[in-house]
């Protein structure tokens, strides 16, 4: 479940009931047969909203935008409220440049609501880009209800030590990781940053060889990482951190994986995996998406298992032909998104069921904006069951699929 805004005891009996119908009243809105969200609500994006990367923070009240480095907030509680500007562009770079990662860590042991922002910079239009930039930013919550806000406090900021495209990231705990292509050195890289210990002067960071080919990374806990790649997770022991000047160009050793299952399928769906399960200290389970299906895939060292979900028949092989503008996979839910309309799959994954599907799963087709036919952004909150997606070059559409919501 995600955390409150506030401790337990400073919410009044009355917070709190309404706490437990938000919640419940998700599982409502999203088995309901109706075709349309419960309701929508459209906001104004002052930047260049096609170019923006969206992020929804666990919980599902802030959604966080940024197109040049620069984070604007928006409180999908309270829809009708302009956007926040939160993290403003970082001068320290020779030029500005698109912001293409956006990652979030929510802390679990402060007396209030924080977070952790990663933002990820490069040029993503010239061969000969300059070195990837990464800046990272601890964001709190001040009050609470209407009165709410974010103020956030930079931490550091760092870049890779040669021109480079960061394909992706991911933010855990103490860690930053970046997979980097380095066109004029020809090789693909996986950095692991302590991102605590990193700066403009010096890195501490750990760094893996990668295979050719674009892959989804996530750090896990105890100092390994998983990578998905095709149809293929692999989890590996992240090798020993060493501090370096930034000007070092380490280029990392091939690593063998500790845990590995293969899906069913050719290839994973943009954006299909869902968040990962420690269950003990060597056991994964994870949901993910391929041209074949929704899976549950359970890792460790002593078997690793996968479970069908739900069933994918019409999706090509072939990657780049994929009719799917996104994909959002939960742990109880999933959110498909095709050119002229959505899929809500709803699903649960406890073991047990002998077909592998449980009586409750429901999926139905809903409608999208006519105007989202193109491949936009969107972004999922599985826990509040708000979907946003990009509506036009000035405008973010908020679609609510809890019952909760209906006042919105």
């Amino acid at each position: 479940m995600a955390p409150l805004d506030a401790p337990l005891d400073t919410y009044s009996p009355l917070e709190l009931e309404q706490v437990v119908l938000q919640r419940y009243s998700v599982e409502q809105g999203w088995s309901s047969p109706d075709q349309r969200p419960v309701s929508m609500a459209t906001a104004h994006h002052a930047a260049d909203a096609e170019c923006a990367k969206l992020h929804i923070v666990e919980g599902g009240r802030w959604l966080l935008t940024s197109v040049d480095g620069s984070v604007t907030a928006y409180d999908l509680d309270h829809p009708n409220h302009r956007g926040q500007d939160i993290i403003p562009q970082y001068t320290g770079m020779a030029a500005p440049e698109r912001t293409t990662h956006l990652s979030v860590d929510v802390l679990r042991n402060t007396s209030t609501f924080t977070f952790n922002v990663a933002i990820s910079q490069h040029c993503t239009a010239d061969d000969d880009a300059p070195p990837t930039w990464a800046h990272l930013w601890r964001v709190t919550q001040h009050g609470a209800g209407i009165d709410a806000e974010l103020r956030a406090i930079h931490v550091t900021s760092f870049s890779t030590p040669g021109n480079s495209i960061c394909t992706d990231a991911h933010l855990r705990d103490k860690h930053y990781l970046q997979r980097v292509e380095y066109p004029l050195d020809d090789v693909d890289l996986i950095e692991i940053y302590a991102w605590g210990e990193s700066n403009l002067h010096q890195h501490k960071k750990s760094v893996i060889k990668d295979k050719i080919g674009g892959a989804i990374l996530r750090l896990l806990p105890n100092d390994r990482l998983m990578v998905l790649r095709y149809a293929e997770i692999n989890i590996y022991e992240i090798p020993p951190f060493a501090t370096v000047p930034v000007s070092d160009r380490y280029q990392g050793s091939q690593a063998a994986p500790v845990m590995s299952v293969l899906l069913p399928g050719n290839h994973l769906l943009h954006g299909g995996v869902s968040s990962i399960l420690m269950q003990t200290s060597d056991t994964y389970s994870l949901v993910a998406g391929t041209d074949t299906g929704i899976y549950l895939a359970t890792l460790s060292a002593a078997a690793s298992n996968v479970r069908l979900l739900h069933a994918i028949t019409n999706e090509p092989r072939n990657p780049s032909e994929s009719r799917l503008s996104a994909a959002h996979l939960g742990w109880r839910r999933a959110y498909f998104r095709y050119h002229c309309y959505a899929l809500a799959v709803s699903y649960d994954t406890q073991e047990g069921h002998e077909l592998g599907v449980s009586e409750s799963c429901a999926f139905r087709r809903v409608i999208a904006m006519p105007d989202a036919r193109t491949r936009r952004t969107s972004a999922m909150d599985e826990n509040s069951g708000r979907v946003v997606m990009i509506g036009s070059k000035s405008s973010l559409i908020m679609l609510y699929y809890s019952l909760y919501d209906t006042a919105k």
